[in-house]
C-alpha cells in the first residue's frame, strides 16, 4: 500500500506560466480574451500572462493577506510538502521537475515572483473565494481552477464542487480545471456525479488529455461551457 499523501489543509503552492500552459493546453485562442485564475494562491501565471500583453486576474482568500503573511505560509509548508513527496514519490513522475528538492526551489521563485507582481500591480490579485466570486457575468474570457477543486476532495464535497464550476461558468466563457485526481493519487471521486449533474442542467462538459503528468495517471484536465 502507497503511503498517504498528507498535507496540513490548503496550501500556498503556487505554480507558473509554463505549467500552466500544460496543465490546461493553453493557446494563444484560449489566451485571447481576459484570464481568470480562481484559487490561483501564490501563483506567477497572472503576472506572467500580462507580462506577456496579455489580460489577467487572480482571485484567492489568500490574498486578504500582506504578501510577507502569504510567504510565512508557505515557508511553514515547505517542509511537509517535502516529507509528503518523499514518502509518496512512487505516485509522481518525476520528468518535469527531477525532484522533490528541485520543485520547493521552483516553487519558491514562484512565490517571489508572485510577490514581486502583487507589489507593482495589486489591482491584479483580488480576496474572493468560490464559490462565490465578486465578477460579473461573462467578465472572462477563460476561467482556470489549478490544483484545488477535485484535489481537495477530502476538504471540499461534491455540492461545493458543483456550486464552485458553475460560478465559474457564470463569469467565465469557458472553465478549464486541472488535476481532476485527489491528492492520493486517484481520480476523483466528485468528477462524475458533478459531472452528471452539469450535463443535466444544460452546461457542456468533457474530460481533454494535457500535454502534463506529475501525479501519475492525472493527465486529463475538466472542460465546461454554459
Amino acid at each position: 500500500m502507497n503511503a498517504k499523501f498528507e498535507l496540513p489543509g490548503i496550501v500556498p503552492w503556487g505554480r507558473t506560466f509554463k505549467e500552466y500552459e500544460a496543465f490546461f493546453a493553453l493557446d494563444a485562442a484560449a489566451l485571447a480574451g481576459p484570464v481568470l485564475d480562481a484559487g490561483a494562491g501564490p501563483s506567477s501565471f497572472t503576472g506572467e500572462l500580462c507580462a506577456r500583453g496579455g489580460q489577467g486576474l487572480a482571485a484567492d482568500p489568500l490574498y486578504a493577506e500582506a504578501s510577507a503573511d502569504i510567504a510565512a505560509r508557505f515557508e511553514a509548508v515547505r517542509a511537509p510538502m517535502r516529507k509528503a513527496m518523499r514518502e509518496a514519490k512512487e505516485r509522481f513522475n518525476w520528468k518535469t521537475y527531477g525532484s522533490e528538492s528541485a520543485l520547493e526551489t521552483l516553487r519558491a521563485e514562484t512565490l517571489q515572483a508572485f510577490i514581486a507582481d502583487r507589489a507593482c500591480a495589486p489591482e491584479r490579485y483580488i480576496a474572493a473565494s468560490l464559490p462565490k466570486l465578486p465578477f460579473a457575468d461573462g467578465a472572462f474570457h477563460l476561467a482556470l481552477c489549478s490544483h484545488l477543486l477535485f484535489l481537495y476532495g477530502d476538504d471540499l464535497d461534491a455540492a461545493f464542487h458543483l456550486r464552485a464550476v458553475k460560478e465559474l461558468a457564470r463569469v467565465a466563457g469557458e472553465v478549464r480545471i486541472f488535476p481532476l485526481f485527489n491528492l492520493d493519487g486517484r481520480p476523483s471521486s466528485h468528477l462524475p456525479c458533478v459531472m452528471k449533474r452539469l450535463r443535466l442542467e444544460g452546461y457542456a462538459c468533457e474530460t481533454v488529455t494535457v500535454p502534463f503528468e506529475f501525479q501519475l495517471g492525472a493527465r486529463m484536465m475538466l472542460k465546461v461551457k454554459r
